[in-house]
């Protein structure tokens, strides 16, 4: 009960209630029958609970009693008014209290009222600030809307401007979105048709013409990992049967996008791409030719100035560049068309190397070229062609290594002579490295076609083109028939 503990307020009302019972002791002269103090003292009592709290009031009312007391026993109660007296007193003694208790009992409702107002009002600015914030989250959530509508009008203008068919599936193998390729060459229905539908229209199959079972599908598999295969499907529209090459990638959440390449398109596009080739190597060597000619004969003037003499240079050089491009084109399209005509001579490869290095400097890099051989090795096979391939490996190495570093080329001996071209690049991934030599793959720069041609090449004159290391830096090895070898072979036969 600490609202009875003694403070400044129960002083006061200890001090009213004295001084009330003094009062109404003077009040009364002798008389102690009359005892009007203890109307005085009730309302003092009430006067001081309203103004100072019950604690207070509790407090005159008990210096009220002691002091009454004391004034009563020593004014003496003579015997006929001590029924009154005792009346009077009683009255006060058990009035005050009740008067007390519902002083502290209004305290008690206002304290409550009070805690009320506070805990209202702290409801009421806790829902104020509710209310901001679920204003603010709206807010959040529309500016939100709005950007997912931005990036999915930006993906879908990227989508359609892919040229291959792109369709795009949710977690329950449905077909929820299909660019303009896809619903050119498959129609909408490829894309809306539920999964078993889809499989009865398309009829999916390996390359070879086997059927594939329901959980080989590619919108299936690639549910859960990437999946890069080909396979032959019916188009719904036509009932004809395309080659595809199908791309498929896990969406994060669920789901999975689906890239379809016809593979008939591309082998048409590479057809026309080689017989372009052949039309601009043969309308362009003979002019290049011409202006190389002419140079070298303005190079031999002995009254040419010196500064005139060092454009020379550069412009040939160019010129080499541009025929070696050329030779490139020439060659990817006799590669394509299966005509490569390769000579088995033996030579020295250590020349080819260096004429292979020099391409390379006429090309514009400085990167330095380490190399490790050992005595001279001679090999079987066409000395242009190796010029060529290893100058394509020389070149992609200079293109993907680190600024500064070097092209470290080794030469090994054995069974077969090895030279390996390792660079200082990022490494090759694994999707890319399992089609290096059989399609057109472009990390970059250039158009894909370095690696391809060093394939056909290599095969046309004998050897071999292999991708030793993928990562963290690319090795490539070309290997030829060692001539010494195919001697001894030759002279054991005879």
């Amino acid at each position: 009960m600490r609202w009875l503990l003694p403070d400044r307020r129960a002083l006061i009302g200890a001090v009213i209630g004295a001084a009330t019972a003094l009062l109404g002791s003077v009040l009364a002269g002798s008389d102690a029958r009359a005892l009007p103090y203890t109307v005085l003292l009730v309302l003092a009592i009430a006067l001081v609970g309203l103004l100072l709290g019950a604690g207070a009031a509790a407090w005159a009312w008990l210096a009220g009693i002691a002091v009454l007391t004391v004034i009563i026993v020593s004014a003496g109660i003579q015997p006929d008014a001590a029924v009154t007296d005792v009346i009077r007193l009683a009255t006060f003694i058990i009035g005050s209290p009740v008067l007390v208790y519902l002083v502290r009992r209004l305290e008690v409702v206002r304290e409550s009222a009070d805690e009320a107002l506070v805990a209202s009002r702290a409801a009421r600015a806790e829902l104020t600030a509710e209310r901001e914030r679920l204003v603010e989250a709206r807010n959040d959530v529309n500016a939100a809307l709005i950007s997912a509508e931005r990036e999915r009008a930006r993906l879908e203008e990227v989508a359609e401007a892919i040229p291959e068919p792109l369709v795009v599936y949710d977690d329950q193998l449905q077909g929820t979105y299909g660019n303009r390729a896809a619903l050119r060459l498959f129609g909408r229905s490829f894309v809306q048709r539920p999964l078993d539908e889809w499989g009865r229209a398309t009829e999916p199959r390996d390359e070879r013409g086997h059927p594939l079972p329901r959980d080989e599908w590619p919108q299936v598999v690639a549910q859960s990992t990437a999946l890069r295969r080909r396979l032959t499907l019916r188009v719904p529209m036509s009932g004809r049967d395309v080659l595809v090459d199908v791309e498929g990638t896990p969406i994060p959440g669920g789901g999975a996008v689906l890239l379809l390449r016809d593979v008939g398109k591309e082998e048409a596009e590479r057809r026309r791409l080689s017989r372009f080739a052949s039309f601009v190597a043969h309308e362009l060597r003979n002019p290049l030719a011409v202006a190389k000619a002419r140079i070298e004969l303005a190079r031999r003037d002995p009254m040419l100035p010196e500064r005139a003499a060092g454009h020379g240079t550069r412009a040939l050089e160019s010129v080499d560049a541009a025929i070696g491009i050329l030779e490139r084109l020439e060659l990817y399209s006799r590669a394509d068309s299966g005509s490569i005509e390769a000579i088995q001579d033996r030579f020295d490869l250590a020349p080819a190397l260096g004429a292979a290095i020099e391409r390379l400097r006429t090309r514009g890099s400085e990167r330095e070229v380490l190399i490790e051989i050992g005595s001279s090795v001679s090999v079987l096979g066409d000395r242009h062609l190796t010029e060529q391939a290893i100058t394509n490996l020389l070149t992609n190495a200079d293109r993907y290594s680190k600024p500064g570093a070097p092209i470290h080329v080794e030469v090994t001996g054995g069974e077969q002579v090895t030279l390996r071209v390792r660079d200082e690049g990022p490494g090759i991934a694994d999707d890319v490295a399992d089609r290096l030599f059989h399609d057109r793959v472009a990390a970059g720069r250039g158009l894909g076609l370095g690696l391809y041609l060093v394939h056909a090449t290599m095969s046309a004159m004998g050897g071999s083109v292999l991708l030793e290391q993928r990562r963290p830096a690319a090795v490539f090895a070309l290997r030829w028939p060692r001539a010494d070898r195919k001697e001894r072979e030759g002279s054991g036969a005879g």
